[in-house]
């Protein structure tokens, strides 16, 4: 399904959340490198401390920049009923 270079990219934050223009930088680089799939939220993209609604606005945000780059979303929780 997926072959070549996937990256796996940080997902910076801030003491008010999200850092969209940062994540959008590093999405441009990857883009710009024509990566050939990235893995949004994975463990190296804080997925973990980000509520629900920060998660879908970080996906929505790699689509958005990826262009036709194939986007994988990570999903988890570490703990059941954490994404309530």
């Amino acid at each position: 399904m997926f072959t070549g270079l996937s990256a796996f990219p940080m997902t910076p934050v801030t003491a008010n959340g999200v850092d969209e223009k940062g994540f959008n930088n590093i999405l441009a680089r990857l883009t710009t490198a024509r990566v050939d799939s990235m893995g949004i939220l994975g463990s190296t993209g804080s997925y973990a401390y980000l509520t629900p609604e920060q998660r879908k606005r970080v996906a929505t945000l790699a689509k958005q920049v990826a262009g036709d780059i194939p986007v994988m979303v990570c999903v988890g929780a570490v703990r059941e009923g954490a994404n309530k």
